[in-house]
């Protein structure tokens, strides 16, 4: 291939047909059992940091979380076709999520920790298992699509870090803040999509409350329950995601004999 092609390839929606990514071929399957060893792997090992060295291990975790949500847009502006930075406001649940998970880890905040567990964790493996319309339009070998998991791994990882390490636990307290989080997101992204669609015909989706994104599980709601019932049915869905969440821990906890938690390691 020329060097164009290579570009491509790699950075454009202009890349080769045969080279596209689809959702369920080989390359997204491959990319699936990375994202679940990988993920695995991480927090296998964070069960093993000692007390000494979390501190450490949690702001690298934190840093590079956030830094993951500045790199990918970056990279999209510079050289994919027709992307935008106003595309790319962290107003979308990983891209908030990138901000903060970091804060709720170095703060070591209650009710952020719990919404990073509640909601951040599903919505990034749901992100890696659908990741949107988007995605069919560049190839499955694409520096996008590559960042993208690596994107979404890095918040299920943190995630799960403050448990892994064991100084800290999901609790049901916290369910009606957590849920008070989700709400406060979709309430800043709603006026800031009608603020962009008024100055741009693309507009935006930002917390996809303004319509069901294409290629992801929200277009069964959206055809289920029509465009006027969609934005309460879906606040609905996230409350009901974030309760199964902390019912699951709840029963882990009950098989495992999850003991308390250590000492908590002091925030930073």
């Amino acid at each position: 291939m020329s060097a164009r092609d290579w570009f491509d390839l790699l950075f454009t929606r202009q890349a080769a047909p045969d080279t596209l990514w689809i959702w369920g071929n080989s390359a997204h399957l491959v990319y699936l059992v990375i994202a679940l060893v990988a993920a695995v792997m991480s927090v296998w090992a964070l069960t093993k940091v000692p007390p000494d060295r979390q501190d450490r291990v949690i702001k690298w975790l934190a840093w590079s979380v956030f830094s993951i949500w500045i790199v990918p847009p970056a990279l999209m502006c510079l050289f994919d076709t027709g992307e935008r930075w106003i595309d790319h406001l962290p107003l979308h649940l990983c891209t908030s999520a990138s901000i903060l998970i970091p804060i709720g880890l170095l703060k070591r905040n209650q009710v952020l920790l719990n919404f990073s567990f509640g909601l951040s964790l599903p919505a990034a493996v749901a992100a890696i298992v659908f990741p949107g319309e988007m995605f069919q339009h560049l190839s499955s070998y694409s520096i996008h699509y590559f960042l993208h998991n690596i994107g979404h791994i890095l918040p299920i990882v943190a995630a799960l870090a403050p448990i892994a390490m064991g100084w800290w636990r999901p609790s049901w307290r916290y369910y009606p803040a957590t849920v008070g989080v989700g709400v406060v997101l979709m309430g800043i992204a709603y006026p800031v999509n009608k603020l962009i669609g008024a100055m741009t015909p693309r507009g935006s989706n930002y917390f996809f409350v303004n319509w069901p994104e294409r290629g992801t599980l929200l277009e069964v709601f959206g055809e289920l329950f029509g465009r006027a019932m969609y934005l309460p049915v879906l606040v609905v869905v996230a409350a009901l995601v974030m309760a199964a969440m902390f019912g699951i821990w709840s029963a882990v906890a009950a098989l495992a004999h999850v003991g308390p938690v250590r000492q908590a390691v002091p925030a930073m």
